[in-house]
């Protein structure tokens, strides 16, 4: 496959008041093996110097402030095109290709596209401004990558590769690491237990001598994949939709590879792409914030897509489990947080059209 072969890939990283994380995960994504991409920052009004600091790092103004990655953009320049939401929304995909088309020529990773949007939109409706953009633009994929990790030089052209090679995939992830213990896995995707409402992560904080799930080929069929990192045809997302905004934060990606899945596709975690992921750091000091959506959307996946007998079995094991769980750990003022978010999700109106 020569250059002019390869699919136009559009990298889709939030933010939201984390630009350190941010530039980190810009510095590896620049120095990528991958030879036709281009990167938008969708940024959920961060009331932080996200803006600033993203505008000089494409000036390489402020390396010595970047922890070091495995890869590098070096002394590269970018040209950073700014976009108010509002703006991508009403722009014609006509009178995008003729504002890019009076650009100079330039080669894959010289270029930032930043969307600023007016509020926090969360996570789920902050990706679809992206994703709608990165259709408009012509992507022939797009890839969602959380802002908190960074990435190996080839994780790209692997998951690409694979899913040129078999229409059948859906939606595709790398292996994920833990950033702080390089050689550790935090996921390789994970299975839903729609009895008891939870998920299991496959080969979590195994090494790569002891999967316990290795796949074929390098390749393991999962439920659903994480939204660290997801990489989804412009086939799949005009078929299936965009991600469901109900659900803000959290869940979101398992909704998604559930009705990818429900179409006929498959899920897939690759397990010789790789990436590392912090976890969680948008949210790491907001732990009841967290709680609230990760117990309410949880109710919400389940009334959606679980049958009956499955979601009486959930409503008679999740809340004693849980709350057991939570006496026993001695985190006694979350029990309230449990249980908001739990009500909420079995009584919030659920959207028609996913």
């Amino acid at each position: 496959m020569n250059d002019l072969q390869w699919p136009k890939v559009f990298f889709i990283i939030l933010n939201w008041n984390g630009w350190k994380d941010t530039l980190e995960c810009l510095e590896s994504v620049y120095g990528i093996s991958y030879p036709n991409y281009e990167v938008i920052i969708v940024d959920n009004d961060s009331r932080d110097d996200s803006l600033a600091k993203i505008r000089a790092f494409s000036q390489r103004a402020i390396a010595d402030e970047l922890p070091p990655v495995q890869s590098s953009c070096g002394a590269r320049h970018l040209v950073v095109l700014e976009y108010t939401r509002e703006e991508t929304e009403s722009l014609s995909e006509t009178a995008l290709a003729q504002k890019k088309g009076g650009l100079p020529t330039r080669i894959a990773g010289e270029e930032l596209i930043v969307i600023k949007n007016e509020r926090n939109f969360g996570y789920a409706e902050g990706n679809n401004i992206g994703i709608r953009f990165a259709l408009k633009a012509g992507a022939d994929y797009v890839l969602l990558l959380n802002n908190d990790t960074t990435v190996d030089k080839n994780f790209l052209t692997e998951l690409v590769l694979v899913s040129e090679n078999d229409s059948t995939i859906g939606a595709i992830g790398p292996k994920i690491y833990f950033y702080d213990h390089r050689d550790v896995i935090q996921t390789t995707g994970a299975h839903i237990n729609f009895w008891t409402g939870g998920a299991i992560a496959l080969n979590w904080e195994k090494t790569d001598d002891a999967l316990d799930h290795p796949g074929t080929q390098g390749l393991l069929s999962v439920d659903y994949i994480y939204g660290a990192c997801f990489l989804i045809s412009r086939k799949v997302i005009q078929e299936v939709g965009g991600l469901d905004p109900l659900y803000f934060l959290y869940g979101e990606e398992l909704d998604w590879c559930i009705r990818i899945n429900r179409a006929g596709y498959r899920i897939l975690c690759d397990l010789n792409s790789k990436i590392w992921h912090k976890g969680m750091a948008s949210t790491s000091k907001s732990k009841r914030f967290s709680q609230y959506y990760l117990e309410r959307n949880r109710v919400i996946y389940m009334r959606k897509y679980a049958r009956t007998l499955q979601f009486l079995s959930f409503l008679l094991y999740y809340p004693p489990y849980n709350v057991a769980f939570l006496v026993k750990k001695r985190q006694f003022g979350d029990i309230p947080h449990f249980f908001k978010g739990f009500v909420a999700g079995l009584f919030i109106h659920l959207n028609a059209s996913s």
